[in-house]
């Protein structure tokens, strides 16, 4: 099961590096931080670029939870746990963990979806982790070459920043 960490914004990698180094890895299969790809502009020139997909949070997978948690408790900088009950956390639910999975894939990490844009910054997507959140997007931002998806996360609505690549669409194929 996976379960969610919060902890400073910023500090995400420093962490996550920590619970790697002071918690045995019998009470963890993994631990990680989703990222997300998405196209930034430096000096005139489009640069592929990482970022974390879900700021000031951690994710880490176990089934010893309980174990995990007593562990946790000895980690500086972690502010807390989240979903707590009954003495530890809770797991994410399986659309949550879907989700996740869904937009990163095994490495965890959201690539650029490719979209053709039509009139009025309407976005078709042709390929990537948009594919499937296409009807959630809730603003498209070209210029920054990133859509905004509404989805259900921790038991709330959340807002997820994707990376797009604008592609030309083929006429020759939509003819095949």
């Amino acid at each position: 099961m996976w379960y969610v960490i919060q902890t400073l914004g910023g500090e995400e990698e420093h962490t996550a590096d920590m619970i790697r180094r002071r918690v045995p890895s019998y009470y963890i299969e993994e631990c990680f931080i989703p990222k997300r790809e998405r196209m930034k502009k430096f000096y005139g020139q489009w640069n592929k670029v990482e970022e974390i997909l879900f700021p000031a949070y951690i994710f880490v997978a176990t089934d010893r939870p309980g174990e995990l948690y007593q562990e946790l408790r000895r980690v500086p900088r972690l502010t807390k746990v989240l979903g707590r009950e009954e003495g530890y956390f809770v797991a994410l639910s399986e659309e949550e963990e879907s989700l996740v999975r869904n937009l990163g894939g095994h490495m965890h990490r959201a690539g650029l979806s490719k979209v053709v844009v039509g009139e009025g910054k309407k976005i078709r997507v042709i390929e990537g982790p948009l594919k499937d959140y296409a009807g959630d997007v809730v603003k498209v931002n070209l210029h920054k070459r990133e859509v905004v998806v509404r989805v259900g996360f921790m038991g709330r609505e959340t807002e997820l920043r994707l990376g797009i690549e604008m592609v030309r669409e083929d006429k020759r194929a939509l003819k095949a």
